[in-house]
């Protein structure tokens, strides 16, 4: 694997044309300034054992809300393909990582300046998918930088006599032992299983006819995973035989795990805007043939709720949090099927953007098409802040937290990544103090 040219740029970089930051400015967002802060920075100490569990939950609400409030851009990276970025993913694994996450997470630094971090734990391991590439990053052990770490190009595809670039759509992180396995999809109609380990592609999972739009880790079985595609069939593989194990056919758009049953149902979101229930067959072992469910096998969740396509579904609490293309994320109850409350994404027309919800599920966050992300309550529904930089003004197609939430990185049409980060009042002023100088 070569390595690709990604940009970066320094806070410290003159400006030049096309240059990524360029004055003290480029660190305040249109929502928020130093001046406008007059609060001390947030603690970020682990939770107090002595608070009440209800006075704790909302003291840990408020500390994020603040560190939210005061992230600014601190790190931009344009990868090489100029295409769209369709997909992030940070390496986070509850099952077999057990670190604390969120105001929990305290890290620890060796005399070098390296963060001590526990074997299992790849938290800090980003991966993309874009264009023709998908590139890994090491987003903690290089200061303020995004360092990469390995690169997959796909080679051109030849059909109907031509030649053409195939797109990387979606991608997910796979645990093996000793290695952070990460598994891509899209137009080319493969997936592709990648060792950062071992730096080269394991297998190639052949069998679907259209566009693979989506993929999924299964939750409790490391080996497994869903793919879902635009020929109508949504298949489970084996990573490690190469074999598909089961295709469920329903045209669906994107797919996700319902935690709480150890991975035995998933929910899938269609084009019409149709949400279903799918429960997977029992099997002994892997069969010689692909068992195959039907529509008919599935429940109906939502087939009202939402009137466009399905672009994104996660979990938080035990409760769905859906998105369609219209801007529109809704929260609802799986088992009454209650809707809780809509969220109407602001300033956003019609836009495709995989959102994500915060380890602790108490926030999402969701880009939308005129470059800015959104940071909201899941369970106040308010909007807790809106980051947005001057010079990113196309659409966002993914954000994602970072394990200890003081860190959101999104990415979008332009080919740029952009993370922004968790700034005391301290250093806000500090830099306030910079641009007041003479």
């Amino acid at each position: 694997m070569a390595s690709p040219t990604p940009l970066k740029r320094e806070r410290d970089e003159p400006s030049t044309p096309g240059a990524a930051v360029s004055s003290d400015d480029d660190f305040i967002t249109a929502s928020s300034s130093p001046a406008s802060k007059k609060a001390k920075s947030p603690s970020v100490e682990p939770s107090s054992l002595h608070a009440s569990p209800t006075s704790a939950a909302a003291a840990q609400t408020e500390q994020l809300e603040a560190i939210f409030r005061n992230m600014r851009l601190r790190r931009i990276v344009k990868e090489n393909h100029t295409s769209e970025i369709n997909q992030l993913a940070f390496c986070l694994n509850t099952r077999h990582n057990h670190t604390p996450f969120g105001l929990d997470q305290v890290k620890t630094f060796e005399k070098r300046g390296a963060v001590k971090r526990d074997p299992d734990d790849n938290s800090n391991i980003l991966g993309t998918t874009g264009g023709p590439q998908a590139n890994i990053y090491d987003n903690e052990h290089c200061g303020d930088h995004l360092d990469i770490m390995s690169h997959f190009l796909l080679d051109p595809v030849v059909e109907d006599g031509a030649e053409e670039i195939p797109e990387m759509l979606t991608c997910c992180w796979v645990h093996q032992p000793q290695d952070a396995i990460l598994a891509t999809a899209g137009t080319d109609k493969l997936i592709h299983i990648l060792s950062l380990a071992r730096s080269k592609e394991l297998v190639r999972l052949g069998g679907h006819t259209h566009t693979i739009t989506d993929i999924q880790a299964h939750p409790t079985r490391d080996e497994c995973l869903l793919s879902a595609s635009k020929d109508g069939t949504v298949r489970m593989w084996n990573i490690l035989t190469g074999k598909c194990l089961m295709i469920f056919e329903i045209k669906a758009s994107v797919t996700c795990f319902n935690p709480s049953s150890d991975g035995q149902t998933f929910l899938t979101g269609g084009y019409n805007g149709e949400i279903r229930e799918w429960t997977i067959p029992t099997l002994e072992s892997d069969p010689e043939e692909p068992v195959v469910v039907l529509a008919n096998d599935s429940r109906v969740l939502q087939s009202g709720l939402h009137t466009a396509r399905i672009d994104c579904i996660r979990f938080a609490k035990g409760k769905v949090l859906s998105k369609s293309v219209n801007g529109k994320v809704e929260y609802w109850d799986p088992v009454t099927l209650d809707k809780i409350r809509t969220f109407n994404i602001k300033n956003t027309a019609s836009n495709q953007c995989r959102f994500d919800v915060s380890m602790d599920e108490l926030f999402f966050c969701v880009g939308t098409s005129n470059g800015s992300v959104y940071v909201y309550n899941i369970d106040s529904g308010k909007t807790v802040t809106e980051l947005k930089y001057r010079r990113s003004t196309k659409a966002i197609r993914t954000c994602i937290f970072s394990r200890d939430s003081r860190t959101i990185v999104c990415a979008g049409e332009d080919s740029f990544i952009w993370r922004y980060d968790y700034v005391t009042d301290e250093i806000l002023n500090e830099w306030a103090n910079w641009k007041s100088e003479p």
